[in-house]
C-alpha cells in the first residue's frame, strides 16, 4: 500500500485538447549541484517558477492519478518559465547558470501527451569576498560595529538575496531597538561589485601577465563579490534621531461611547482613563515594559503589544506611538477594545473499540465550560469546566455502563507573575507568563470494582517564549510548573475488587487511599523547518511527590503519603509532502515509588491513577484500552481471578503512520493511513508482580507488542473522525485461552486478532 500510494499505477486524463499536444508532465532536474540537499532545495524552488500553463494538474489518488483540463503545449510559456528560473537562481547567488529543455510527445490513443524536461546547471555560486558597513551617522556606525557578531552574512557566504535582505532587516531592527524609532528599511541599500580592478591594470611583465591570467581563471571558477551596505542621503533628520520614552495613556474600554464623567488615574507615570470602572487601574503598569525616560526599544514595545493581546480580556489592542514635535520624546496611547466577558462552550468526544473476544466498548465524553475574561475586574481569566465521561461495554450479561466519571475543575489565570521579589525577572523575561490557581474534584465509579473520589489543588506558573534560528527553524518553548500540587484520593472498594485482591494479593497495593504532595514540571517545544516540509514536537513531564513532605512524621502522612518520582518524554516528527505525510512518534516514561515511603503497602508500585496504561484509539490500536501488558503476563480478563485493567510503572511506545488522500465525498476529504504501533507497559519492582510483569532489558524484544493496520479519516475541517482497523502482529500478554499465540508473529487468525477503533481527531500529537 505504501508503494502504490506513492507511485501511481496509471494516470487518467479528462477533458483534454483534441489532436494537439498538451502538458502531461513537467520535470526539473538540477545537474552538478554541490550536495544532495542543495539539489533538492534548488529543484523545489525552480518548480515554483514554472508558469501555470505548463504545470501538470495532476491529482493523486491511491492507485491512480487524474489530470483534468490539461493546457495546450505553448513553447512561449516555456521561455517565460526559463526567465523566471534565471531570476530565482540569481537571487540564490548563481549568476553563471545555464538552462535547457526538451519536450517529448507520446501518443496514447487519441491523446498527445507532452512531457517537458528542464535541465539546469547552476554552476558555482558567487561568494562574498569582502563586506563593509558604511553609515553616514556616527552613532549608527557605532551601534553597527558593536553588533557585527550577530550579522547574518560574512565573508565566504553565498552572495544570495535572502541572507542579504535578512541582514538589512536585522540592521533596521537593531537601530529601532537602540532608540531610532523612525529609521526605515528604505534608508539602506547594498552596493556590490564583482570586478577585480587589478585585472584591468596593463602590464608588460610576462610574469605579471601570467599571474593575471591565473587570477582571472580562478575568478571564473570561484566568482566573488564585494558588498557594501550603506545609508542613503538623509533628508529628514528625525529618521536618525534617538527617541526616549515619554508618557503612557491607557484607554481600557475604547468602545465605551456612552459619555459621562471620565475618571483618570495616574500610576507610575501611566494615566488610565475610563468612563466605567470596568478594570482596576493597577493592573496596567505591570504589563507595560517601556519605562519613562528610557531609550526607546522596539522589542519592549512589541512585548507590551503582545502582552495585552495574550491576556485575553481584549479582542483588539492598539498602541499608537506619538513622537513630540521637534523633541526626542515619544508618547504612547494604548486603546483596548474589551472582549465579551463571558464565554460558554460545550464539547463532545468519543471513541469506539470492538473485539470479537470482549465485545464492543464505547467511550463518550461530555463537557461544559464557562469562561470569565475579567474576573475580579483584574483581567484574570477564570475557567470552570464540568465533565462527564462514560465507558459502555458488555463484560457480563446486563452490564452496560462499565465506568462513569464526574469531574469539575476551576482555574484562575492571573496575567502576571505573582511571586515576591521577582520584578527583575518580569522585566527581563521576553516571553509570556501567567500565574495559575487550580481546584478540582472528581468521582470515578468502576462497575463492581471501586469508587474513587479525588480532590486536588495546585498553584503554578506558565511560561512561553520564542527562539529564533534564521537558518532553518523557528522554535517556541512552553514551560509550566506546579508548586505545590496536592491530590487526595479516597477509594471505596467493591466486593468484586475485594475478591480479586483476596485471590491476587499482588494488586492490593494498587487500590488504597492516597495523598500526593508533588511538584510538577511540563515542557513542550515545537519547531519546524521554514520550508514547512517537517515539524517536530518534544514534550517532557517530571513529577516528584513527598520528597520534602515525607520528612514530616505524623500518622496521617505515614499512612497515606506516596513518595515517588516520575519522568516521561515524548517526541513526534511530521514529514509533510504536497499530498501525503509521514508521522513518527516515540514515548518513554517511568515512575518509581521510593523505598522511603512510610506505609509498606504503598512501596511496591506507583498509585494506579499515576501509572501508565496502553491500548485504545490513541495508543496501541490493536488492543482495547488498558488491555495490554504488563510485560508478557498471562492473566484472564474475565472471571473470579481476573482483573480487566492493566497498569505499569514504565511504558515504552513507538508509532509510525503514513497518510495519503483517498477521495472526496460531497467536497469532504476522505483520507487513508497505514500504521504500526510497538510498545508495552511494565512494573519495576520485583515485589510488585510476577516475573513476566517486571521490566528486564534482556526481555525487551520478547515483551514488546506489535500491531499494524489501516485506517480512514473523514476530515470535516473543525475535527476529524477516525476509523482504524488493527491486527495483533505480536501479542505478549494474551488471555489464557490464547496462550498458544503468545509472542508469535502473525499467529492470530485475522478476525480473532483484529481490533476496530473509532476516535475523534488524529492520534498522538499530529
Amino acid at each position: 500500500m505504501l508503494f502504490l500510494s506513492s507511485c501511481n499505477v496509471f494516470t487518467v486524463v479528462k477533458k483534454y485538447p483534441k489532436d494537439v499536444p498538451f502538458v502531461f508532465e513537467t520535470r526539473v532536474k538540477v545537474e552538478d549541484a554541490l550536495s544532495k540537499e542543495e539539489k533538492e532545495r534548488l529543484e523545489a524552488g525552480l518548480n515554483e517558477q514554472l508558469d501555470d500553463s505548463i504545470r501538470s494538474r495532476k491529482v493523486d489518488k491511491v492507485l491512480w492519478a487524474v489530470i483534468k483540463n490539461p493546457s495546450r503545449l505553448d513553447t512561449s510559456q516555456i521561455s517565460k518559465s526559463i526567465q523566471n528560473m534565471h531570476y530565482y537562481l540569481n537571487a540564490q547567488g548563481y549568476f553563471q547558470d545555464s538552462i535547457s529543455y526538451a519536450t517529448n510527445v507520446k501518443k496514447v490513443e487519441d491523446q498527445q501527451r507532452s512531457t517537458i524536461q528542464f535541465y539546469v546547471w547552476p554552476k558555482q555560486a558567487t561568494k562574498i569576498d569582502s563586506l563593509a558597513y558604511i553609515l553616514q551617522h556616527d552613532s549608527l556606525q557605532k551601534v553597527t560595529d558593536e553588533n557585527l557578531k550577530n550579522a547574518f552574512i560574512k565573508k565566504g557566504d553565498p552572495f544570495a538575496q535572502a541572507p542579504v535582505s535578512a541582514e538589512m532587516d536585522r540592521l533596521v531592527e537593531l537601530y529601532r531597538n537602540s532608540g531610532y524609532l523612525r529609521f526605515s528599511r528604505g534608508l539602506l541599500f547594498g552596493l556590490w561589485d564583482t570586478l577585480d580592478v587589478s585585472l584591468l591594470e596593463p602590464t608588460l611583465d610576462p610574469l605579471e601577465q601570467a599571474a593575471q591570467l591565473e587570477r582571472l581563471k580562478n575568478r571564473r571558477l570561484n566568482p566573488t563579490a564585494n558588498l557594501e551596505i550603506r545609508t542613503r542621503p538623509i533628508e529628514d533628520s528625525t529618521a536618525i534621531r534617538k527617541y526616549y520614552v515619554g508618557n503612557f495613556v491607557v484607554y481600557p474600554n475604547s468602545s465605551d461611547t456612552s459619555g459621562g464623567n471620565r475618571k483618570e488615574t495616574v500610576l507610575d507615570n501611566i494615566t488610565v482613563i475610563q468612563t466605567r470602572n470596568t478594570f482596576k487601574p493597577k493592573i496596567f503598569p505591570p504589563n507595560i515594559y517601556l519605562k519613562k525616560g528610557d531609550s526607546y526599544d522596539q522589542r519592549r514595545y512589541i512585548r507590551t503589544l503582545n502582552r495585552f493581546n495574550n491576556i485575553g480580556s481584549w479582542r483588539m489592542v492598539d498602541i499608537a506611538q506619538l513622537p513630540r514635535d521637534n523633541q526626542d520624546t515619544v508618547d504612547f496611547a494604548v486603546r483596548l477594545l474589551p472582549a465579551k466577558k463571558y464565554n460558554f462552550t460545550t464539547n463532545v468526544e468519543g471513541s469506539f473499540s470492538q473485539s470479537v473476544l470482549s465485545g464492543n466498548f464505547v467511550g463518550l465524553g461530555f463537557s461544559l465550560g464557562l469562561q470569565n475574561r475579567n474576573f475580579a475586574r483584574a483581567a484574570n481569566l477564570m475557567s470552570t469546566n464540568v465533565n462527564y465521561l462514560v465507558e459502555l461495554g458488555q463484560l457480563t450479561a446486563g452490564d452496560i455502563i462499565q465506568t462513569q466519571q464526574f469531574s469539575a475543575t476551576n482555574t484562575i489565570s492571573y496575567p502576571r507573575f505573582i511571586f515576591p521579589g521577582m520584578q527583575g525577572f518580569k522585566n527581563n523575561f521576553r516571553g509570556n507568563f501567567r500565574s495559575l490557581f487550580t481546584l478540582s474534584a472528581a468521582s470515578t465509579e468502576r462497575r463492581y470494582l471501586f469508587n474513587l473520589t479525588s480532590f486536588s489543588s495546585a498553584w503554578g506558573y506558565e511560561f512561553g517564549w520564542r527562539g529564533r534560528d534564521y537558518s532553518t527553524n523557528n522554535r517556541t518553548f512552553n514551560l509550566s510548573v506546579k508548586i505545590p500540587n496536592i491530590e487526595y484520593s479516597y477509594l471505596i472498594r467493591r466486593d468484586s475488587l475485594d475478591r480479586m485482591i483476596a485471590r491476587n494479593p499482588s494488586i492490593k497495593n494498587l487500590f488504597s487511599d492516597g495523598l500526593i504532595t508533588s511538584s510538577i514540571m511540563k515542557f513542550i517545544m515545537p519547531w519546524g523547518n521554514i520550508s514547512g516540509h517537517n515539524t517536530n514536537v518534544i514534550r517532557a513531564n517530571f513529577e516528584e511527590s513527598g520528597l520534602l513532605t515525607g520528612m514530616i512524621r505524623n500518622s496521617f502522612l505515614d499512612q497515606h503519603l506516596y513518595r515517588f518520582v516520575k519522568l516521561d518524554v515524548e517526541y513526534a516528527k511530521l514529514y509533510k509532502w504536497p499530498k501525503t505525510a509521514l508521522v513518527l512518534r516515540g514515548f518513554a516514561g517511568a515512575g518509581y515509588e521510593l523505598e522511603s515511603t512510610a506505609n509498606p503497602e504503598k512501596r511496591a508500585q506507583m498509585p494506579f491513577f499515576k501509572q501508565y496504561y496502553s491500548g485504545g484509539p490513541n495508543s496501541m490500536r490493536a488492543w482495547q484500552l488498558r488491555r495490554l501488558g504488563p510485560g508478557s503476563t498471562i492473566k484472564s480478563f474475565e472471571g473470579e481471578y481476573s482483573f480487566p485493567d492493566r497498569f505499569g510503572d514504565m511504558q515504552l511506545e513507538a508509532n509510525i503512520e503514513y497518510r495519503m488522500p483517498l477521495f472526496k465525498m460531497g467536497g469532504i476529504p476522505i483520507n487513508g493511513a497505514v500504521f504500526t504501533d510497538i510498545g508495552n507497559v511494565w512494573l519495576l519492582k520485583k515485589e510488585a508482580g510476577l516475573a513476566d510483569e517486571i521490566f528486564k532489558l534482556s526481555r525487551l524484544g520478547t515483551d514488546l507488542a506489535v500491531g499494524s493496520g489501516a485506517g480512514v479519516r473523514v476530515d470535516l475541517g473543525f475535527f476529524v473522525i477516525r476509523l482504524d482497523y488493527a491486527y495483533k502482529v505480536k501479542d505478549p500478554s494474551p488471555a489464557p485461552e490464547n496462550l498458544s499465540f503468545r509472542n508469535k508473529f502473525f499467529a492470530y487468525p485475522f478476525i480473532k486478532g483484529s481490533q476496530l477503533q473509532i476516535g475523534i481527531g488524529y492520534p498522538f500529537i499530529f
